[in-house]
């Protein structure tokens, strides 16, 4: 039971600190190089990538699995989000996690002593 509870507080503690939460308007160039983006196409896929170049016609992304340059044309993208800093997933998730633990162990401790 202790290992499985260190395993669970550790994995919600190395939870990643960044989501993407804003969408992009790619019409009016807030698309930028070097910005972490995820790209929803049309038919329902998902990419995930640092931008190379945006223009009219398309975007050009380090695709983040397989490390290759991706070209997709804008008519083919329904949409775009950009990769932010999430405060919840870095400080809130964790802090929670900790007092449940204390709370628990507290509990547990209180229940032994009956």
């Amino acid at each position: 039971m202790k290992k499985f509870l260190l395993l669970m507080s550790l994995s919600i503690l190395l939870q990643s600190c960044f989501s993407y939460t804003r969408a992009l308007d790619f019409n009016a160039g807030e698309v930028q190089v070097n910005q972490e983006v995820k790209i929803y196409k049309n038919n329902g896929a998902e990419r995930k990538g640092m931008v190379l170049s945006a223009s009219e016609d398309q975007i050009a992304i380090i695709y983040s699995k397989t490390k290759q340059v991706l070209k997709i044309p804008v008519k083919d993208i329904s949409g775009v989000k950009a990769k932010e800093f999430s405060a919840v997933k870095s400080f809130a998730i964790p802090t929670g996690t900790v007092l449940g633990i204390f709370l628990l162990f507290a509990l547990a401790l209180g229940a032994s002593s009956l």
